[in-house]
């Protein structure tokens, strides 16, 4: 990112919680600071993504033969 005042490097000086990406930068050259970046969306971690499912290949086989004999008893 370069400055607006002198066109110079700027490096982040402050670092969102959540993403970790930039969110205040302050130039090298000049000192100027520009304004707090804000971020409005964080996509989930993928650990919200996760439910209570077999996480091995013998289980995921077991629940697929279990949920087929269910459709076939019917």
């Amino acid at each position: 990112m370069l400055c607006r005042a002198c066109g110079g490097d700027m490096i982040a000086t402050e670092y969102c919680d959540s993403c970790n990406e930039g969110i205040l930068w302050k130039c090298i050259v000049c000192d100027k600071i520009n304004d707090k970046s804000v971020h409005t969306y964080h996509p989930p971690l993928q650990e919200e993504f996760s439910t209570v499912a077999p996480t091995s290949v013998v289980g995921i086989l077991a629940t697929l033969v279990s949920g087929l004999t269910a459709v076939a008893q019917i």
